[in-house]
Protein backbone atom coordinates (compact mmCIF):
# COMPACT_ATOMS: atom_id res chain seq x y z
CA UNK A 1 0.00 0.00 0.00
CA UNK A 2 1.47 3.38 -1.08
CA UNK A 3 -0.61 5.25 1.39
CA UNK A 4 -0.71 4.18 4.99
CA UNK A 5 -3.02 6.32 7.22
CA UNK A 6 -0.99 6.41 10.63
CA UNK A 7 -0.45 9.02 13.25
CA UNK A 8 2.01 11.35 11.05
CA UNK A 9 -1.05 11.86 8.08
CA UNK A 10 -3.17 12.34 11.06
CA UNK A 11 -1.07 15.20 12.60
CA UNK A 12 -0.06 16.31 8.71
CA UNK A 13 -3.56 16.76 8.13
CA UNK A 14 -4.16 18.68 11.82
CA UNK A 15 -1.42 20.86 10.59
CA UNK A 16 -2.75 21.70 6.97
CA UNK A 17 -6.29 22.55 8.37
CA UNK A 18 -4.66 25.04 11.06
CA UNK A 19 -2.40 26.14 8.57
CA UNK A 20 -5.44 26.63 6.31
CA UNK A 21 -7.68 28.73 8.91
CA UNK A 22 -4.51 30.58 9.99
CA UNK A 23 -3.76 31.86 6.50
CA UNK A 24 -7.62 32.55 6.24
CA UNK A 25 -7.64 34.55 9.38
CA UNK A 26 -4.83 36.37 8.64
CA UNK A 27 -4.57 37.29 4.37
CA UNK A 28 -7.45 35.98 2.79
CA UNK A 29 -10.55 37.06 4.72
CA UNK A 30 -8.83 40.61 4.86
CA UNK A 31 -8.07 40.52 1.27
CA UNK A 32 -11.25 39.90 0.39
CA UNK A 33 -12.65 42.44 2.69
CA UNK A 34 -9.99 44.77 1.37
CA UNK A 35 -11.57 43.72 -2.55
CA UNK A 36 -14.53 43.49 -1.49
CA UNK A 37 -14.68 46.94 0.11
CA UNK A 38 -12.94 48.64 -2.74
CA UNK A 39 -15.42 47.22 -5.13
CA UNK A 40 -18.19 48.68 -3.45
CA UNK A 41 -16.47 52.32 -3.60
CA UNK A 42 -15.58 51.71 -7.16
CA UNK A 43 -19.18 50.59 -8.02
CA UNK A 44 -20.69 53.93 -6.09
CA UNK A 45 -18.30 56.20 -8.05
CA UNK A 46 -20.00 54.71 -11.14
CA UNK A 47 -22.99 55.51 -9.75
CA UNK A 48 -22.40 58.66 -9.14
CA UNK A 49 -20.35 59.38 -12.04
CA UNK A 50 -23.43 58.05 -14.05
CA UNK A 51 -25.89 60.18 -12.40
CA UNK A 52 -23.61 63.21 -13.15
CA UNK A 53 -23.45 62.50 -16.77
CA UNK A 54 -27.19 62.08 -17.14
CA UNK A 55 -27.46 65.53 -14.90
CA UNK A 56 -24.56 66.69 -17.31
CA UNK A 57 -26.85 65.70 -20.13
CA UNK A 58 -29.94 67.48 -18.86
CA UNK A 59 -28.32 70.96 -18.34
CA UNK A 60 -26.83 70.93 -21.70
CA UNK A 61 -30.53 70.10 -23.07
CA UNK A 62 -31.54 72.75 -20.88
CA UNK A 63 -28.63 75.08 -21.81
CA UNK A 64 -29.42 74.62 -25.57
CA UNK A 65 -33.06 75.10 -25.15
CA UNK A 66 -32.39 78.31 -23.60
CA UNK A 67 -29.82 79.13 -26.17
CA UNK A 68 -32.72 78.59 -28.61
CA UNK A 69 -35.14 80.58 -27.22
CA UNK A 70 -32.35 83.34 -26.45
CA UNK A 71 -31.63 83.18 -30.27
CA UNK A 72 -34.82 83.50 -31.69
CA UNK A 73 -35.46 86.27 -29.04
CA UNK A 74 -31.94 87.91 -30.24
CA UNK A 75 -33.83 87.56 -33.98
CA UNK A 76 -37.19 89.02 -33.29
CA UNK A 77 -35.21 92.07 -31.40
CA UNK A 78 -32.90 92.54 -34.07
CA UNK A 79 -35.73 92.21 -36.98
CA UNK A 80 -37.56 94.54 -35.00
CA UNK A 81 -35.27 96.86 -34.32
CA UNK A 82 -34.28 96.85 -38.11
CA UNK A 83 -38.28 97.56 -39.10
CA UNK A 84 -38.15 100.27 -36.69
CA UNK A 85 -34.75 102.14 -37.81
CA UNK A 86 -36.05 102.07 -41.47
CA UNK A 87 -39.68 103.35 -40.54
CA UNK A 88 -37.56 106.03 -38.63
CA UNK A 89 -35.06 106.54 -41.86
CA UNK A 90 -37.98 106.87 -43.70
CA UNK A 91 -40.21 109.57 -41.37
CA UNK A 92 -36.57 111.47 -41.15
CA UNK A 93 -36.13 111.13 -45.55
CA UNK A 94 -39.91 112.85 -45.36
CA UNK A 95 -38.90 115.29 -42.57
CA UNK A 96 -35.67 116.05 -44.76
CA UNK A 97 -37.72 116.44 -48.26
CA UNK A 98 -40.44 118.08 -46.57
CA UNK A 99 -37.34 120.86 -45.17
CA UNK A 100 -36.20 120.92 -48.42
CA UNK A 101 -39.36 121.82 -50.59
CA UNK A 102 -40.58 124.67 -47.90
CA UNK A 103 -36.76 126.43 -47.92
CA UNK A 104 -36.57 126.06 -51.91
CA UNK A 105 -40.63 127.56 -51.74
CA UNK A 106 -39.29 130.43 -48.77
CA UNK A 107 -36.12 130.81 -51.44
CA UNK A 108 -37.73 131.41 -54.24
CA UNK A 109 -40.38 133.66 -53.00
CA UNK A 110 -36.88 135.60 -51.33
CA UNK A 111 -35.79 135.88 -54.92
CA UNK A 112 -39.30 136.71 -56.01
CA UNK A 113 -39.36 139.41 -53.02
CA UNK A 114 -36.09 140.74 -53.72
CA UNK A 115 -36.43 140.44 -57.81
CA UNK A 116 -39.44 142.74 -57.40
CA UNK A 117 -37.52 145.35 -55.45
CA UNK A 118 -35.44 145.11 -57.54
CA UNK A 119 -37.00 145.77 -60.43
CA UNK A 120 -38.69 148.84 -58.72
CA UNK A 121 -35.82 150.23 -57.65
CA UNK A 122 -34.49 149.85 -61.21
CA UNK A 123 -37.45 152.36 -62.80
CA UNK A 124 -36.13 155.32 -61.50
CA UNK A 125 -32.51 154.31 -61.95
CA UNK A 126 -33.63 153.12 -65.72
CA UNK A 127 -35.21 156.95 -66.30
CA UNK A 128 -32.76 158.41 -64.95
CA UNK A 129 -30.20 156.83 -67.26
CA UNK A 130 -32.55 157.53 -70.09
CA UNK A 131 -32.19 161.03 -69.62
CA UNK A 132 -28.91 160.93 -69.08
CA UNK A 133 -28.40 158.97 -72.00
CA UNK A 134 -30.02 160.98 -74.64
CA UNK A 135 -28.97 164.60 -73.45
CA UNK A 136 -25.17 163.04 -73.56
CA UNK A 137 -26.59 162.12 -77.59
CA UNK A 138 -27.93 165.17 -78.36
CA UNK A 139 -24.94 167.17 -76.67
CA UNK A 140 -22.99 164.93 -78.79
CA UNK A 141 -25.14 166.15 -81.75
CA UNK A 142 -24.57 169.47 -81.03
CA UNK A 143 -20.90 169.23 -80.61
CA UNK A 144 -20.94 167.08 -84.22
Amino acid sequence: MLLSIDGTFLVQILNFVVFWMLLNYVFIRPTRRAIEARQRAIDEVNRAAEEMRKRAEDLNAQAESLLDKARRRSDELLRAGAAKAADEADAISRRAAADAAASVQIAHATVATERAEAVAKQGPLIAELARAMVAKATDLESVA
